[in-house]
């Protein structure tokens, strides 16, 4: 039974292990808000902690609204989030770059630009297909609508799996004119021609019916499947619930003075302006207490998950406990340091 002293959400649940084991996972959420000048203040407990994915239409056509939070393990720390580039206040802008980083205190983790353009078209010219100039730029939801992908022209069945709802997607120069190009891509990577492939810009997290993620998915073993034995015909890949594009993941482990940077991905920042936003590091207390034993868990913050918009962010913690140590009558508490009475 999970009896939670601290002011954030947590879960536990079941699941296979990165060593094809079956552990007891226990998941915490804590999560923040911050203003124009960075402050981070606590929002307790938070938003509940997502237990499946959730899109905005149909899962075939349209982009995740909501991540599935409660998996097993992650490999390493990655970041993802819901993200709206804006233009100038006050300017109409037709071409703007944003960005998304991540600080240690002694070096960049990683650091991601993407330019955002007004709508564009092909239009024919002497020497083939060419783009229009964009037009003004409206605020452009960065989930993979506006990125380079979708599916063929006249062939629906032949879909772009890195991302099957984007645009620009095999495209003939003779079926081009007329047809959009995508309104985000790398600021170091246009698509030039109407029958080239860009790779696929965003933030946002990847769904796991999409490339690279569908390929990590170990092959099931129905027969061991049924037995509610370990599932699968070979071992789990490290990263198989990683969700984040590959650019946002890094071989780190979270510490202190950690801070993420975005760069005209709210509405109130002026053009170029780098909002810096430090990353609380308040390690969990968590353990599982037995008749005649008590072992307190090894807690990993693995996520970063952002909502520019709602100027939010939530970090998640996740530690886990063979399930043979796991009896009726054992107890998993889960504590902040503060409330637990041990000192920093």
């Amino acid at each position: 039974m999970l009896h939670n002293f601290s002011p954030w959400q947590a879960s536990t649940f079941s699941g296979w292990l990165e060593d094809s084991t079956e552990g007891q996972i226990v998941l915490v959420k804590q999560s923040y808000e911050f203003n124009e000048q960075g402050k981070v203040t606590a929002i307790e407990p938070g938003p509940e902690i997502i237990i499946a994915d959730d899109y905005q239409d149909e899962p075939s056509n349209s982009p995740l609204c909501e991540v599935n939070e409660q998996v097993a393990f992650k490999q390493g720390f990655e970041v993802y989030g819901n993200c709206t580039a804006y233009p100038p206040k006050g300017k109409d802008a037709r071409v703007i770059e944003v960005e998304l980083g991540l600080d240690s205190p002694s070096q960049p983790l990683f650091k991601k630009r993407l330019r955002v353009t007004g709508a564009r078209y092909w239009r024919r010219s002497l020497l083939g297909p060419v783009a229009t100039d964009p037009d003004i730029i409206t605020p452009v939801a960065l989930n993979y609508m506006q990125a380079f992908g979708g599916k063929e022209l006249n062939n629906e069945s032949n879909t772009f799996l890195e991302n099957p709802i984007g645009r620009g997607f095999k495209l003939k120069n003779k079926h081009a004119v007329g047809q959009q190009l995508p309104s985000v891509e790398y600021a170091n990577s246009l698509l030039r021609k109407p029958s080239h492939i860009t790779p696929v810009a965003s933030f946002a997290a990847i769904p796991s019916h999409w490339s690279p993620r569908v390929e990590r998915l170990p092959e099931i073993d129905e027969t061991a499947l049924m037995a509610g034995e370990y599932p699968f015909k070979t071992a789990q890949p490290k990263d198989l619930y990683n969700t984040a594009p590959v650019d946002q993941q890094i071989d780190a482990e979270f510490s202190k003075g950690w801070a993420c940077q975005l760069t005209g991905l709210y509405p109130l920042q002026q053009y170029g302006q780098q909002q810096r936003i430090e990353l609380p590091h308040l390690p969990p207390i968590v353990e599982v207490v037995n008749t005649l034993a008590c072992e307190r868990l090894s807690m990993r913050c693995d996520t970063l998950v952002i909502d520019a918009d709602a100027q939010c962010f939530s970090l998640l913690w996740r530690g886990h406990i063979s399930i043979k140590k796991i009896g009726a009558n054992s107890q998993i508490l889960v504590a902040s340091v503060h409330n637990s009475g041990e000192e920093k």
